[in-house]
């Protein structure tokens, strides 16, 4: 039996009951459409002064050689985004909400990337084939990106550029490029640790292995710049070459070679000095930086002396003191309470190597610092001259520039060798914690130059997980932007020393500068540059919204739809006994 709702009503009843249920359907359809928009779209108009939700012609440009061949093909099996929570969740919280807008905003433009989100706190196992081990722990604000059966997992913090108390800009824009070029990179140039000298190192085959703890950081970097990482012994290396009839060498793939923290000398073998086919461990690393082939990077410690090593060193420029520097004023107090732990000073000189690494955090009134513990100091071998011509040549010389100092009240401490303590011995005054020299060659053909790099730091501890992987100090980012310049990644990265960086392009090194004071109360604070003060001022303010107002703003557009519900149901009744 079939029931007529109509029957017995007039034609108006019947209009008005049509047009309610209409309206109660339209609303819906739109609720879903405006969600499915927001959530999935990107349907929205970015107002951001800074662009936070608009992509940079230089990212889709950068994305576009990474996906697209260049036959204009896609490139398989394309990248992966996956978060690990809801949309709604993500969106809710700020700093994966951009992210996610980036990453969906980039799937509309490349077919071949795609973004898909997971739920781990429901579902665990939804990540299980990204654990290294049972151990390994993914949140739900992690992100991974994977390329085939590589992958990256980074947290979601990473994304940005965190100082004291303070967000200074979102840089997920290089960060994603970033990794999306070292998991796409064909045959991926390597950075090798060298081993044999009682080194700390990471050995990516050794999950137990002791020095993992303290570099995993540091290898995260490195694999994160499109570095695969190996180990290397200098022992083994000769003996092979020996069995074999050839001059030991480092191998062909190796862009950067890390020395961090040897506690034993490198072997001169001296009884083999008459010996013709006698290669030294420290003439393998001359003939390595001369052949510019890769750069060398070194973390030394103060206390250790390593004569031969330390020789090697000089050759290039770099004096390793064997003195301790303290600071009663620039010293980071939560650290230690010695003076040991150093708020490390950035070299101003703007034609310096490290102002056109760090360029933009010198100019910014409360920058980040880079962080130095336990620390001596370098100073140049060359003299006052800081560089020189390699005999015999007049078209390639060593340059040597401090990279990063102490502060001018920093004091200087050597070893009472009765007492083993570290005294005071009068000597105040800014001193270089680290320094990198250049070699620069001319091609008397081309004119074109080609350049190697040796940076050294005076801390055991300059390499330290402890340091590198806090986002409020800027070692992170200061260390990136080195190894992507020294270890040549791209051709522009063999910037001449006193050249910009490659990531100090025309969009900036630290991404999109954020202009609210906090990132917790929204509050948008427009600038511009005073003369007369010297500095920018403030012109207008922004407020944006507490929790309050979110509230008041989220009952306002629930009110539009309820009411007419309402409406409609009550029209609904009253027509019924009309």
């Amino acid at each position: 039996m079939k029931i007529n709702p109509f029957a017995g009503k007039s034609s108006r009843t019947k209009i008005f009951t049509i047009i309610t249920i209409a309206v109660l359907v339209l609303v819906l359809l739109m609720n879903l459409l405006v969600t499915s928009l927001v959530v999935y779209g990107t349907a929205y108009i970015d107002m951001t002064p800074e662009g936070l939700y608009t992509l940079r012609p230089i990212m889709e440009e950068a994305c576009r050689k990474i996906l697209i061949n260049e036959d204009g093909t896609e490139r398989e099996p394309g990248i992966t985004v996956t978060f690990c929570d809801k949309p709604d969740r993500l969106i809710a919280n700020y700093y994966t909400r951009i992210i996610y807008y980036m990453t969906v905003a980039l799937s509309k433009k490349f077919k071949n990337f795609k973004v898909e989100t997971v739920d781990v706190q429901m579902d665990p196992t939804s990540v299980a084939q990204y654990k290294n081990t049972s151990l390994t722990k993914i949140d739900s604000t992690d992100v991974i990106i994977s390329y085939g059966s590589r992958y990256r997992i980074a947290s979601a913090e990473s994304f940005w550029r965190i100082g004291e108390e303070k967000v200074y800009s979102f840089d997920g824009e290089y960060k994603l490029a970033s990794v999306m070029l070292s998991l796409t990179l064909v045959n991926r140039p390597v950075a090798y640790f060298v081993t044999n000298h009682k080194e700390t190192y990471y050995d990516p085959d050794n999950a137990e292995h002791p020095g993992n703890a303290e570099t995993y950081e540091f290898a995260a970097l490195l694999s994160e710049k499109g570095l695969e990482v190996k180990n290397i012994s200098f022992n083994e290396l000769i003996k092979d070459a020996n069995e074999k009839g050839i001059t030991p060498e480092v191998p062909d793939d190796c862009v950067l070679l890390i020395i961090n923290d040897p506690r034993e000398d490198f072997d001169t073998l001296s009884d083999r000095y008459d010996s013709f086919s006698y290669v030294s461990e420290t003439e393998i690393l001359d003939r390595y930086l001369t052949d510019n082939r890769g750069s060398i990077m070194v973390a030394k410690d103060y206390k250790v002396s390593l004569p031969v090593f330390e020789d090697f060193l000089m050759e290039w420029g770099i004096e390793c003191k064997d003195t301790l520097v303290k600071d009663s004023e620039s010293y980071l107090k939560t650290e230690a309470e010695d003076g040991t732990v150093l708020i490390a000073e950035y070299n101003t000189d703007k034609t310096s190597y490290g102002y056109g690494i760090y360029e933009e955090y010198v100019e910014l009134s409360s920058a980040p610092s880079v962080i130095i513990g336990d620390t001596g100091y370098v100073a140049c071998s060359y003299g006052d001259a800081t560089g020189m011509n390699e005999a015999g040549t007049s078209n390639t010389s060593r340059i040597y520039d401090s990279f990063l100092y102490s502060s001018a009240s920093s004091a200087e401490y050597a070893k009472n060798s009765q007492t083993g303590t570290y005294i005071d011995v009068g000597e105040t005054g800014r001193k270089a914690l680290a320094a990198i020299t250049c070699r620069k060659t001319v091609d008397d053909t081309t004119g074109d130059n080609s350049y190697s790099y040796l940076f050294c730091a005076a801390s055991a501890d300059f390499f330290s997980a402890d340091y590198l992987g806090k986002a409020s100090y800027a070692n992170y980012d200061v260390m990136a932007s080195l190894i992507h310049n020294i270890a040549r990644l791209e051709t522009a990265a063999s910037a001449e020393l006193g050249g910009l960086s490659l990531n100090n392009d025309d969009e900036g090194f630290l991404g999109k500068m954020l202009r609210e004071d906090t990132i917790s109360d929204q509050n948008t604070y427009v600038k511009e540059w005073d003369d007369s003060i010297s500095n920018y001022k403030t012109v207008k303010t922004i407020y944006g919204l507490g929790n309050g107002e979110k509230i008041v703003y989220a009952i306002i557009c629930a009110l539009i739809p309820t009411a007419i519900a309402i409406v409609g149901i009550i029209i609904c009744v009253r027509r019924k006994y009309l």
